[in-house]
């Protein structure tokens, strides 16, 4: 039987997730959990303040509390501390798109992100999240990882977007990233954007973090595609000293 603390993280994971105010009943119906039993856990988070509830219409949203714990917590986070100003360096060099990024069992979490003046179509924001096989920098860190293989087919076999990838390819993929140091994608999460992901290297050998570089691909010759990979791996390599410092 889950714990109430279960039960309150999960009716506030479906409020963030909703990003918008939801009745109780579509919370207690998704959450398959009594409205009664609801009303209580909202009534705790609100008195803790991380839930309000509208006056006219009765439903509920999450307030600002975690956004600002947070920001506390990612302030401190060692690969965005050190990443902050090469990423400056790296945007201004390349005029595209710049993402920090970190491994999250099968996930890329996104940290941070310096937007291009024309910035794409279609743009995840920090604290965006994504499946890493099917990302450049995903691959990055995936690369690094002991158990790699093993977090590919559990992807494959459990996230319906993963469904259909060849496992022999993107292990190619992982290769690459060892040879050359960085991978490049084109297309194969949204259509008409490329991008190009790196590691940032740690002590004990695994990523600490990876740095992607994203562009619609109209915007990318080969010489600009050699320009965007020549100073990713220059920017990692910087921040991979940053970070076995902090």
């Amino acid at each position: 039987m889950e714990s109430t603390i279960v039960k309150g993280v999960n009716v506030l994971e479906l409020l963030v997730r909703s990003r918008g105010s939801v009745r109780l009943s579509v919370i207690a119906e998704e959450l398959k959990l009594p409205k009664s039993g609801v009303h209580r856990l909202l009534g705790t988070l609100i008195e803790l303040g991380f839930v309000q509830q509208d006056a006219d219409s009765g439903r509920y949203s999450t307030t600002l509390k975690l956004w600002e714990w947070g920001q506390n917590i990612i302030a401190d986070h060692p690969a965005k501390r050190a990443a902050a100003p090469y990423m400056q360096e790296l945007h201004r060099l390349t005029q595209e798109t710049i993402n920090l990024l970190v491994l999250d069992g099968d996930e890329v979490l996104f940290l941070d992100k310096i937007l291009a003046a024309r910035p794409l179509r279609f743009s995840t924001q920090p604290g965006s999240r994504a499946l890493a096989v099917m990302t450049a920098p995903g691959k990055a860190m995936l690369a690094h990882e002991p158990d790699a293989e093993q977090i590919i087919q559990h992807s494959i076999a459990t996230r319906p977007r993963a469904q259909g990838l060849d496992p022999r390819q993107i292990m190619a993929d992982l290769e690459e990233v060892r040879t050359k140091g960085y991978t490049s994608a084109n297309g194969s999460w949204t259509v008409g954007i490329c991008s190009y992901g790196a590691p940032i290297m740690g002590r004990d050998g695994r990523a600490a973090a990876a740095i992607s570089v994203t562009a619609p691909t109209e915007r990318v010759d080969p010489a600009k595609d050699a320009q965007i990979v020549e100073a990713l791996l220059y920017t990692c390599a910087r921040i991979a000293e940053t970070v076995g410092e902090l």
